[in-house]
């Protein structure tokens, strides 16, 4: 069973309350991924002036895609190996809104001679003038595929224990 957890959505919120809810979020996470357009650069910014750099993932969802012939950018793309990972049995919240921002985006492939055949995500604005909000949480989920993380290691030596001459009795070096 593959499963998530750690999402957190600040929608409507000023800047200057994103940050201390991230900050404490970021104390207890691996790596934190935060949108890098809009609101979220100013919210990554302050982290890493507070020296959160090192669990800070900054994404850039229109940035060129790892696999360019495939797919049209990083937004793109971290959608696609979201839906791989459903595909192999992923389970996630049973959440209506995220329903809804999974299967609302369409997508098309690229034609002229950027990417051309490449799969394109359907823009944020076509969506509105469709009369459909943003995917928020959808992005938010897929966002997570775009930093790989490993499970941390256990540290080499667990359970030492330490003695000192005197309290056992022996004398130092012998």
């Amino acid at each position: 069973m593959l499963s998530i957890s750690g999402a957190v959505k600040c929608g409507d919120r000023d800047l200057t309350s994103h940050h201390g809810g991230y900050a404490a979020i970021a104390r207890a996470l691996t790596v934190t991924v935060i949108d890098g357009d809009g609101l979220g650069a100013g919210v990554v910014d302050i982290l890493k002036h507070r020296n959160y750099g090192r669990t800070i993932h900054e994404f850039h969802g229109g940035a060129t895609a790892s696999d360019c012939a495939m797919y049209f950018n990083v937004r793109t793309e971290v959608w696609g190996w979201m839906r791989d990972w459903l595909k192999a049995g992923a389970e996630i919240p049973d959440d209506p809104e995220l329903a809804v921002d999974l299967t609302t985006p369409g997508y098309d492939t690229t034609r002229g001679k950027r990417f051309h055949g490449s799969i394109q995500l359907e823009h944020k604005d076509d969506l509105k003038a469709r009369g459909e909000a943003s995917p928020d949480d959808g992005d938010t989920l897929a966002m997570t595929f775009a930093v790989k993380v490993a499970a941390k290691s256990k540290p080499k030596y667990q359970n030492l224990t330490y003695s000192f001459p005197s309290e056992a009795g022996a004398r130092w070096m012998q």
